[in-house]
């Protein structure tokens, strides 16, 4: 039917019908139109967060790359923060290096403490009323209170020692009467010897601040200098317990070797750390060769050394076990910067996490040996890849130069694949080097690796610091101070 043959009510109907359509089209077109606004609108606070989030990232991997390059070592880490470790430790003991925060993560129980046995229990009572004064018949409970409390500072004990000569008719020898509480040089006792030291090396307290303590506790005065020849005593009388841990790890299967800068009288030192599960030894030295390791633990040694890259360790040994943290943070780090990285480093924490996964089933000596050389072999394609990146190539140079040595713990149960002990065990003398700044001579050097090697060998073994010391200083002979001077010379 053509619109010719329809009437004029018939057009006017249509007509109608089609502005009603249409209506109903734009109100459609115009609701996607919002739908789309509305879209694109979120799609842009989409876009913004993006690249918010994307400053942010680059913001926290310019921190990474600062603080967790591949040669800090794991005390040194920090994230979240622009401040350096050394401000930080400066401002807060407590502050957390992982990122969290302190305290136990929830659903933790809380840890007590077990309540002390009282030495003196008091009755405490009222007669009356505070309220209305009203007096009391009899107590209806008791509320006790535990309280802990320190004696009042002391006074020092000042004993005179008249010690009597004697000489022989015999033989003409002069002989000076001992007594096992008086020492033989110096006017202060075991205590004030013991205090001192720990007071240094344990609570990081200045010689100004030692004499501050002395003073404020017990009323002693001493000089600066008093405290540095108390505490030089301590050493003195330990060196021969030093020696023995000495002597405990020249005859370990397994010791962590690593080594840091330190400061002797401003020219450049390191102070070096030999630690294994019971015993950890510390020795500074002007040198940071292989001369070090083989005056420590002797040049037959014949253990298994765990360690870093440095080129000391393989000139000293040929059995050693090349820390795997190291590489993994250095390939991370390269892989962060140059995509021909990241296969390799995909590649070794694959090897790494398996090899965990596969050594926590036990396997016998037989599977051990076969996945050695599996994954020996598996290093030896991997270095063999061609590659245009220079820091790329270098990092599989170094994979290459410790082929020897990465699997190490794949073959020794007993062996770690990582330098994690030593790495903690320096903790300790880098915090004292911010402290210190630099040791003033060869006696200094003394001082500090005997304290140190025996503070930390007594926390590892549950034994009272305090306690050891005062034994050492009161039972074992003082060596003469031409003695306290290390052994090594200087090699370069």
């Amino acid at each position: 039917m053509s619109w010719d043959d329809l009437s004029k009510d018939e057009l006017l109907s249509r007509f109608l019908q089609m502005e009603e359509r249409i209506d109903k089209l734009e109100e459609k077109i115009a609701q996607k139109d919002k739908r789309i606004e509305e879209q694109n609108e979120r799609i842009e606070e989409q876009q913004e967060r993006i690249e918010e989030q994307q400053e942010r990232i680059e913001e926290l991997e310019t921190r990474l790359r600062k603080y967790e390059n591949p040669h800090t070592p794991p005390s040194k880490r920090r994230s979240g923060t622009d401040e350096s470790p050394t401000s930080q430790d400066d401002e807060d003991d407590d502050v957390r290096t992982d990122g969290g925060t302190p305290g136990r993560k929830d659903g933790h129980n809380p840890e007590w403490r077990s309540p002390p046995d009282p030495d003196e229990e008091i009755e405490v009572t009222s007669d009356c009323c505070p309220e209305c004064g009203d007096h009391f018949d009899e107590s209806v409970g008791v509320s006790p209170r535990l309280v802990e409390e320190v004696p009042d500072p002391q006074p020092p004990e000042v004993t005179q020692y008249n010690r009597h000569r004697y000489q022989c008719d015999s033989c003409g020898t002069e002989t000076v009467a001992t007594h096992p509480d008086c020492p033989d040089e110096g006017q202060f006792g075991v205590n004030v010897i013991a205090q001192s030291a720990l007071s240094r090396y344990d609570h990081r307290l200045p010689y100004r601040k030692i004499t501050d303590r002395f003073e404020q506790l017990h009323g002693l005065e001493l000089s600066g200098a008093s405290a540095w020849h108390a505490t030089e005593r301590a050493a003195r009388a330990g060196r021969c317990e030093y020696e023995q841990i000495r002597r405990e790890i020249q005859e370990a299967e397994i010791v962590h070797v690593d080594e840091t800068g330190i400061k002797r009288d401003g020219d450049q030192a390191w102070i070096w750390t030999f630690r294994t599960d019971e015993h950890t030894l510390y020795a500074v030295r002007e040198s940071r060769g292989s001369d070090v390791p083989a005056e420590v633990l002797g040049e037959d040694f014949a253990g298994t050394v765990i360690c870093d890259g440095w080129t000391a360790y393989p000139a000293f040994s040929s059995t050693l076990q090349r820390c795997w943290a190291h590489l993994l943070r250095e390939a991370e780090d390269v892989a962060s910067d140059h995509e021909e990285a990241e296969p390799v480093y995909r590649y070794l924490k694959q090897m790494f996490v398996g090899l965990q996964s596969w050594l926590e089933t036990d396997p016998d000596p037989r599977a051990r040996a076969q996945m050695h050389r599996a994954c020996q072999d598996g290093l030896r394609s991997l270095v063999e890849r061609s590659v245009t990146d220079e820091p790329v190539a270098t990092l599989l140079g170094k994979i290459e130069g410790g082929l020897d040595h990465w699997l190490t713990f794949v073959g020794e149960p007993a062996v770690s694949p990582t330098n994690n002990a030593a790495e903690n065990a320096l903790r300790e003398p880098v915090v004292l080097r911010k402290i210190i700044g630099t040791l003033r001579n060869d006696r200094g050097m003394f001082v500090h690796e005997t304290i140190l090697s025996l503070l930390a060998t007594w926390r590892q073994q549950g034994r009272n610091p305090y306690e050891e010391l005062t034994r050492v200083v009161h039972d074992n002979e003082m060596i003469s101070r031409e003695q306290t001077v290390p052994v090594v010379e200087t090699s370069g």
